[in-house]
């Protein structure tokens, strides 16, 4: 992936930080003088924020700390690399494993888990300030979370500033926007992070975090456009369009410049560089819109000084809604989680959601906005915990990407303790990923709802609604039309959605399974016995999330081979056993799906799993629960519903087709083997609080 791909997300690393943040007051720093008696109010509870002399972190150049004036930056490399992850994820769990990962990328120590242990003590000493005596590191369940307040990072305050500076544009103010902007690119003394030698995950946010000052910085030279600027800005695009030779948006703020500045030739002499890059390195020509920009300028179509200019936009500012104003961002926000690089399999999953998500009759270069539809489109893509919907979801969202040019949006609907998110909270999130100012926010969900419809209509979206709890859930949180999809995933069925196109998805083939376990395991272990292979995968379900699991842990185990793998999965004690892992309890997430159930179908579960792995037919269920036939049956749809019961198979008579049932694996692993004394109890409340201890980054992985 390049730098410019890279670049393409910085709008969700954007949106990310301002989750954890933009909730509280304003982060104080430079700002422009306020520009009514709202602006002055809020100016003067931002910079009121944070102490003056206390702690103060800068990213936007090489990693400084420094607490009451004195500089408290770590001098290790690897522990400046371990603040740098924890600082990008603020005030957010950051998983042993993932500074693991970062750190030592595939060949980690022995015992990296103390080393870490070690860098997080030198972190935790460099942010103690006598001023302020409370932790601002904290060990949590898997992991570490560094706490910061507004007014204590730079890159908060650069965002903050950007976020109110689109706001200002929107609303007609370009010398608030300009000023803005200028503040906050003033922030910046370098590259961010410079000098730091960067793992995979903090070198792909670091891009991103750079490619966000590109984006703000064509943001400014639009308002500075907008008052008429001209001639000051030709210079500086001059150097812009050289240092980003492909970079149509700081071509055409230079032919627009040049041709107002009465500099008609080299108005067009930057047209013909860009044409001659974009088509030497990518075969691709410039966008209509660059061209019609071309045809004007030779035509001297363009008049001097419009009085709104907004050719330099990507889209339209959607005029003032009666809910508030909502802006429309200059640059469409990527908010999808990264793309999973060992994906395996799912051809055929992957091209039924792929077809269901393209534009009827639309290629990926039209616009979808030429088509038009009276409402959303809904898909769903449904399973038991663990099977990899959010995989398999992320993973077709990001090759469906150029279909959506107004961006893409993501947020989760269960929060880190497993509890469903009110619909106002996850509204909230995909407001901010359009670039609203959270300040003016209202708390009513139905004013909410109405503000993202109004944000999203006529707009080409991708919005995915990741473990939806419920319809009620989802239905605030749908867009405005058909010009968007909502793309939602849920382990229980979710009737009632309009137009809900569902996808239901099964555990990996046998061979696809087999294939996922040897990248992870490695193929010179695993490629003496595949006939063995394909069993141990079968003991496991199949489920992606074991397979990555155990995986894993046996190319951790050099003491292991596969038929010892073999024998130990055949005891269910032990299989459970290679589940629980610091970072990643696999049985939590079923735990967690067990306790989403009401009591009363948690216990039709538990006597349905008391009779081990065999399926079951209605007649066995009878026996086990009990109750008239059609109670029963009932009670079999709910488990169905909630995708903890599966159907298996069918037995076919000469007149009838009667399906057989089974539980899988990874839920039945939640109850007692009846073969094991020790462990006959229902799940223990230990158990169902291990789901609160699931990382977001895992819930993505794994799906």
């Amino acid at each position: 992936m390049t730098g410019t791909d890279l670049g393409r997300l910085a709008a969700a690393t954007t949106t990310r930080t301002l989750d954890s943040a933009a909730l509280a007051p304003a982060p104080g720093g430079h700002h422009s003088p306020p520009r009514d008696e709202r602006d002055r109010k809020e100016h003067t509870a931002m910079n009121a924020t944070a102490p003056v002399g206390a702690l103060r972190i800068g990213v936007l150049g090489p990693l400084e700390v420094h607490a009451q004036g004195e500089d408290r930056t770590p001098t290790a490399p690897m522990a400046r690399r371990a603040l740098a992850l924890l600082l990008l994820n603020a005030n957010r769990l950051a998983s042993t494993s993932t500074l693991i990962e970062e750190l030592w990328e595939a060949d980690p120590p022995r015992l990296a888990r103390k080393t870490v242990q070690t860098y997080v003590y030198q972190i935790r000493k460099a942010l103690r300030c006598p001023a302020d005596p409370h932790e601002r590191v904290h060990t949590a369940p898997g992991g570490y979370r560094i706490d910061l307040r507004p007014g204590e990072l730079d890159l908060w305050e650069f965002e903050h500033a950007v976020v109110r500076a689109r706001t200002a544009l929107s609303e007609g103010d370009p010398p608030t926007a300009a000023s803005l902007l200028r503040d906050a690119l003033a922030l910046w003394r370098g590259e961010p992070f410079a000098g730091l030698e960067a793992g995979p995950m903090l070198a792909a946010q670091i891009a991103q975090i750079a490619e966000a000052r590109l984006n703000a910085l064509e943001l400014r030279i639009t308002a500075d456009l907008q008052l008429g600027r001209h001639r000051d800005v030709v210079g500086e695009l001059l150097q812009l369009t050289a240092d980003h030779p492909l970079n149509e948006e700081f071509a055409a703020h230079l032919m627009l410049a040049a041709h107002r500045s009465g500099q008609r030739a080299t108005a067009l002499e930057a047209f013909t560089r860009l044409r001659r890059r974009l088509v030497d390195d990518l075969g691709i020509e410039p966008s209509e819109r660059l061209q019609k920009l071309q045809q004007d300028v030779l035509n001297e179509a363009l008049p001097q000084l419009p009085p709104d200019e907004t050719m330099v936009h990507t889209a339209p500012v959607p005029p003032e809604h009666p809910l508030g104003a909502v802006p429309a961002t200059t640059v469409a926000p990527r908010q999808l989680p990264l793309d999973i690089p060992d994906f395996t399999g799912r051809v055929a999953e992957t091209a039924r959601l792929a077809a269901l998500m393209a534009p009827t009759g639309t290629e990926p270069d039209d616009n979808p906005r030429r088509t038009s539809a009276p409402g959303p489109r809904v898909l769903v893509v449904l399973g038991p915990a663990g099977v990899g919907k959010t995989a398999l979801a992320v993973h077709t969202a990001h090759q469906l990407a150029a279909h959506f040019p107004d961006g893409t949006l993501y947020t989760r609907l269960h929060d880190a303790q497993d509890h469903p998110r009110r619909a106002a909270a996850a509204l909230g999130t995909l407001l901010r990923g359009l670039g609203l100012d959270t300040g003016r926010l209202p708390e009513d969900t139905d004013e909410l709802s109405g503000m993202f419809r109004a944000a999203s209509s006529g707009r080409s979206l991708l919005v995915m609604l990741d473990d939806a709890a419920s319809t009620d859930q989802v239905l605030p949180l749908l867009p405005a039309d058909g010009h968007s999809i909502a793309l939602v995933t849920s382990r229980v069925r979710l009737p009632g959605l309009p137009g809900a196109r569902t996808l239901s998805l099964d555990p990996l083939s046998p061979a696809d399974a087999a294939e996922f376990f040897t990248r992870l395991a490695g193929q010179e272990r695993l490629a003496a016995d595949r006939d063995l292979l394909t069993r141990v995968t079968g003991l496991m379900g199949n489920f992606p999330l074991t397979l990555r699991t155990v995986g894993e842990k046996f190319a951790a185990r050099p003491m292991w081979t596969l038929p010892d793998l073999a024998r130990g999965l055949t005891n269910d004690g032990h299989l459970a056993a290679e589940l629980h892992d610091e970072a990643c309890d696999v049985l939590a997430r079923a735990s967690g799906a067990v306790a989403r159930l009401p009591q009363s179908l948690h216990r039709s579960l538990s006597a349905l799993a008391s009779a081990g792995p065999d399926t079951f037919d209605i007649a066995k269920a009878r026996q086990l629960l009990g109750g008239d036939m059609w109670s029963v049956q009932s009670v079999l749809g709910q488990l169905l519903d909630h995708h903890v019961v599966v159907t298996a198979s069918h037995s076919h008579t000469a007149s009838t087709a009667t399906p057989d049932y089974r539980i899988p694996e990874l839920i039945r692993l939640v109850f007692p083997s009846p073969d094991d004394a020790e462990l006959h109890a229902a799940p223990t409340k230990e158990t169902t609080h291990r789901v609160r201890r699931s990382t977001a980054s895992v819930l993505t992985a794994a799906g």
